[in-house]
């Protein structure tokens, strides 16, 4: 009976052996389309390996179309995180066909490696082939936003939003992650003749309109009560951290000050610091930067900036103060909470002093950061 098991057991491993060998006879792939039909396959699914043996094997042979097996096979370097690998792929594709999606990805990949000229020739160039690619118009925005190019990039952002206003959440997130990284790498370097003193913020019950009224044209950011725009990121979902804006549209935010019968409550953010003139001349204007830093490194820094206007003579002093609404027509915006503000450090920095005899002092213009990929390609 033992014997009789063992029979049955044997022809079945047999059984199984003959299905697979039969199955591999039916994978053998004898020309380039064969091949090129199976790279497509393992690509959509993430056999990435996979993908480059058999895209690799097309242009060994000669195939077809060969622009976009070394399209393809570039993005699946590129996921496999070999930048550079995946930037020669995408020249293979461009020198035999100059698609604007090739230049697009690969001035995306050349950003992402700080390459910023080089990755504006090739926005440009898919901007000059397809002068409607909306997503080329954003990417361009991103790098002239690297560059310091502002108003550029707002212009870059504006046109590709009307082109496809899908976009828009996606490439105003990934600005102000710039913007706020910028501002982030100021302020190590201080004016010589101001002294910042105490720092502080607070939560202050306000109202804010219900129906229409005068609004206050801000680009990337929700505005302060003084106009002034004010940069933050939003935090991964589900993480603790300081204030935040979730309002990434970047065109709007009403005036809570105007009377109206048509009111509710909402609670203002306040801001303010100390600043005392220790040099010769009045100073007329300030702008600084309230920040909230990660004390172990694990969440973006955030920063409040904002613009005073004011009058500080010689040897005087005087708090500066703003506030945030948290409550915008695009929806609320995260705010600082007392029970996680134990997980950042606080700070102020001045970034720019204005005097009245017409001169002013800066700080030091930030290091650009490298974009984290924004990329919406339904390749990718």
């Amino acid at each position: 009976m033992c014997e009789s098991g063992d029979t049955v057991r044997y022809a079945s491993i047999l059984f199984i052996l003959i299905l697979f060998l039969a199955s591999a006879r039916a994978q053998e792939l004898k020309s380039a389309s064969e091949y090129s039909q199976r790279a497509i396959a393992r690509f959509k699914s993430n056999d990435l390996d996979g993908a480059i043996a058999d895209f690799t094997k097309v242009i060994e042979m000669n195939g077809e179309r060969l622009q976009f097996c070394y399209y393809f096979r570039g993005l699946a370097h590129y996921r496999k995180g070999n930048h550079d690998l995946a930037i020669a792929d995408l020249t293979k594709a461009i020198d035999i066909k100059p698609d604007p999606r090739f230049f697009d990805d690969r001035g995306n990949l050349l950003a992402q490696k700080g390459e910023l000229d080089r990755a504006l020739a090739d926005l440009n160039k898919a901007i000059e082939l397809a002068p409607v690619f909306a997503k080329a118009f954003a990417d361009r925005g991103i790098v002239r936003l690297m560059r310091g190019d502002d108003a550029n990039a707002e212009m870059d952002f504006r046109k590709s939003f009307e082109l496809d206003p899908t976009l828009e959440t996606q490439f105003r997130a990934a600005a102000n992650k710039i913007k706020q990284r910028a501002v982030s790498s100021y302020g190590h370097e201080k004016p010589p003749d101001v002294e910042i003193g105490k720092f502080s913020w607070s939560e202050a019950p306000s109202k804010v309109l219900t129906h229409s009224s005068p609004t206050i044209a801000v680009t990337t950011s929700a505005v302060s009560a003084t106009g002034t725009r004010v940069l933050a990121n939003p935090n991964e979902k589900g993480q603790p951290g300081p204030p935040e804006l979730s309002d990434p549209s970047g065109s709007s935010a009403p005036s809570a000050r105007e009377p109206s019968t048509n009111t509710r409550d909402v609670v203002d953010y306040k801001f303010n610091v100390l600043i005392k003139n220790t040099g010769k001349k009045t100073i007329t204007a300030v702008k600084w930067a309230y920040f909230f830093e990660s004390k172990d490194f694990s969440h973006e820094p955030l920063a409040y900036l904002f613009v005073s206007k004011t009058n500080i003579a010689p040897g005087k002093e005087k708090t500066l103060n703003d506030m945030i609404a948290p409550n915008t027509s695009h929806g609320p915006i995260k705010m600082p909470h007392k029970n996680n503000l134990t997980l950042f450090n606080e700070r102020v920095a001045i970034l720019r002093v204005d005097y009245a005899d017409g001169t002013f002092w800066e700080s030091p213009a930030p290091v650009v950061q490298k974009p984290a990929d924004r990329s919406n390609s339904s390749h990718r």
